[in-house]
């Protein structure tokens, strides 16, 4: 009785260890893909800021031709 306890044990230990080993082998890949993931928005939260400051950019020069244009015919 005693040995069949034991190795009952044993097996439900090593199955422990396994899917302890599976788990970890799984959170590193999870870190990873989230790391991957917070470089790629930071890349594109870089392009966006771009994108919005060309935008103001180009806001501004046109209402500046406009305000020059207005001055013009007054």
């Amino acid at each position: 009785m005693n040995n069949e306890l034991l190795h009952h044990l044993e097996q439900r230990i090593t199955a422990a260890v396994e899917e302890i080993a599976t788990l970890r082998q799984r959170i590193q890949e999870l870190e990873m893909q989230n790391y991957e993931l917070s470089e790629e928005r930071d890349e594109l939260n870089n392009k966006l800021s771009q994108s919005s400051e060309q935008q103001a950019n180009w806001e501004n020069s046109l209402n500046d031709m406009l305000n020059k244009l207005n001055q013009l015919d007054q």
